[in-house]
Formats: C-alpha cells, structure tokens, sequence
C-alpha cells in the first residue's frame, strides 16, 4: 500500500496560486474569430430551425404595401388594400393568422367578401400577405415546384410569376419576344384575361435563363428557384408532359428537400368527378415514382362569374362547380392531398365572361398557394 503524504497547508495554497496564475485566460485574436463563428452558427441554426418548424414570420408591419413598389403598379391600378384586408386580433394574445395548413385551407376555402369586389378574407382565420424576401425563403425550401392541369393553375402560374418578378405589368409574359403593339395589348389585365396574349406566357422559370442577351429584357426572378408549368388536359396525359414531369420532379439536387404539385382539372374535366378523379390519381403515381415526397393540393374551380352568358353555362350553373367541389374534397381526403377551394373566392368577383377573372383575383389566388407552401413540413 502506497501512503500519499499529507501536504502542508501552506504549501497547498502556493501550489493552487502557482496553478491558477498559470492558466489565467488571455483573450485573443482566435478566441475572438471563435467566439463570433459560434455567434453566426446559433443564428444560421435559430433560421434554419423556424424553418424547418413552418415558423415564417412577417418582417414588416401588417399594413405595409408589399406591391407598391411592383412595376406597373400606377398603370395597372393595382394597390394591396384594393386585394388583402389587413387582419387585427381583437385578442391581443391571440394571433389574426390561421395555425396550420389544415386550419388555413379550411378558412380559405370558405371564406368570403364583404361585398362585390371587396377583398377576400378568410373564415375564422386569416392568410398572410409575404413580402417577396419572405416568399423566397419560403420557396428555397423546395427543390422545384410544378404547376400541372388546366386553365386554373396556368393562371395561378401567371400570378406566381408576377408576385417572384414584381411586375404587374408583364410579369407573367416573355417581354423579349413580344412586339410593341403586343406590350400594348396585353398589359396589367390583359396578361389574364386576353387570349391572344397567352403564346407569351411564361411556362417555365427556365425561360428566363435561356433568352438571349441581345433580345428585350425582362424583370428578372427575384427568387432562384425552379419551377414550371404543365398543360395538362387529358387523361392518360401524353407522353412529353410526363416526361417533363419526370425531369423536374424526379432530379434529386437535394432528395431531403420536396417537390410540391399544384394541380387542377376542374374545367377539363367539364365537372365529372370521375375524370377529375382518375387524372388525380394518374398524377400521384407519378408523384410516387419519384421516390421523394410530393406533396400535391388539388385546386378547386372557381365559380362561375355573373357575366357567363346564359346559352354558354350549364343548367345546373354554379350547383354544379359546388358539388364537384364537395365531392372532389371528399376524394382528396381520401387520398391524403390537400384541396384549395376556389369557388367562395370568385363568387362575388368581377368577369366579363363569367369564365376569366382578374389579376386581383389571380394574384390573391397565388398568394394563398404559397401560404400553403409556407406550411408544409420540409423536414
């Protein structure tokens, strides 16, 4: 057995001295680079944790215009009070905005106006109106996102890219392959409601990168991400559109990171919940294939506008766009896919053929759909 000897006290204290003069700190230049990277990781981490949790918060006061700086915004006549109510809680711990994404296409889905051409406000809870910064985090989130269907996501799409290029005026045209008295022809309203100016909508966020330098320039995408538009009216859907599906969805740049699908074929399929129902499920097979998760909101059509000439609508008018919309979000329920009801929003809208709508409408529309992208889980 060894016998450790009894220090004397005094020695004891020295040797304590000795040692913690010894490892005093002194602060320098590395303990300083140190310490300020471990200050920026905890804020990168806080940011991508919020994220990653559907925490994104406005950054500005809830009655500030966030289109009044957009391009074309005068000639188009188009201000945020015009298209967004600004939601006060009459609770001050209770929040004006809906929870979650069940909660905020419930309230969408049926809310209403407080009169004809009033803006929407949604049922019980409200939708946020996001700056363009705070769109484009929302949207970095994603891999690519897909516009696919009918004539209701093609103008959903146009308002998409109006809100990332913050051009009312063309926003949602190619300006570089358009003649001057076509830029006359389908500004502002135009873009939505003039047929003849569709052959210049965009389709792609592709389009963008691949016009020439020398050509007309465009407002460019404030947001760098992918995203696309599929014109899809049959089903089986040919063989190019799945294709190009297939190339956008099925990339794995990042496989974490989903690919969501807005998706609509409430006029091509002319109503018929059995059409509808089978090029949904045509199209989550696909979503399947790719082997990463898809998340896909069904958008229900609008209504039928009091300009729809009598000789044009079918007898049973806007009962029949209710029921195919009530029995489609059966369907989707059944399924696990989210559905964006439509028909609440147009009822008390103007249309000057009862079929198209505005870009106030459109734009509204495109906001809600990234509401919803702002709700969904990404982790």
């Amino acid at each position: 057995m060894v016998i450790i000897p009894k220090l004397p006290k005094s020695w004891t204290i020295k040797s304590d001295r000795r040692r913690a003069s010894s490892r005093r700190f002194v602060l320098t230049p590395v303990h300083i680079c140190w310490g300020f990277s471990t200050f920026l990781f905890l804020i990168v981490f806080s940011l991508l944790y919020r994220l990653s949790r559907n925490d994104i918060r406005n950054t500005h006061d809830p009655g500030e215009d966030m289109i009044k700086h957009f391009i074309g915004s005068k000639d188009c006549g188009i201000v945020q009070s015009d298209i967004y109510l600004v939601p006060y809680s009459s609770t001050s711990h209770v929040s004006p905005f809906c929870n979650d994404r069940a909660t905020l296409l419930e309230a969408l889905s049926n809310g209403g106006r407080y009169g004809f051409d009033e803006p929407y406000v949604g049922k019980d809870c409200s939708y946020r109106w996001f700056s363009t910064p705070e769109v484009c985090m929302i949207l970095e989130r994603f891999n690519t996102i897909i516009f696919v269907g009918d004539d209701i996501a093609r103008s959903v799409y146009a308002a998409f890219n109006v809100l990332l290029r913050e051009d009312l005026a063309f926003g949602s045209l190619q300006q570089w392959i358009m003649s001057d008295q076509d830029l006359i022809t389908c500004n502002c309203n135009n873009q939505f409601l003039n047929s003849d100016c569709w052959a210049y909508t965009m389709d792609s966020s592709e389009k963008m990168e691949t016009k020439e330098v020398n050509e007309r320039k465009g407002s460019p995408y404030h947001c760098d991400l992918p995203h696309a538009y599929l014109a899809v009216d049959n089903t089986p859907a040919s063989a190019t559109s799945i294709a190009h599906f297939k190339d956008l969805a099925y990339a794995k740049p990042n496989p974490w990171q989903p690919t969501p699908v807005i998706f609509s074929v409430g006029h091509s399929s002319s109503f018929d919940t059995i059409k509808a129902t089978r090029a949904l499920e045509e199209w989550l097979a696909l979503a399947t294939g790719s082997e990463r998760n898809v998340p896909v909101l069904f958008l229900g059509p609008p209504a039928f506008g009091l300009g729809k000439p009598f000789e044009t609508a079918p007898k049973e008018d806007n009962a029949l766009v209710w029921a195919f919309q009530e029995e489609m979000a059966a369907i989707t329920k059944q399924k696990h896919t989210d559905i964006l009801g439509l028909y609440n929003l147009t009822l008390q809208a103007s249309s000057p053929d009862g079929d198209l709508f505005s870009e106030k409408v459109a734009l509204v529309e495109a906001m809600m759909v990234i509401n919803w992208l702002s709700k969904l889980e990404t982790s």
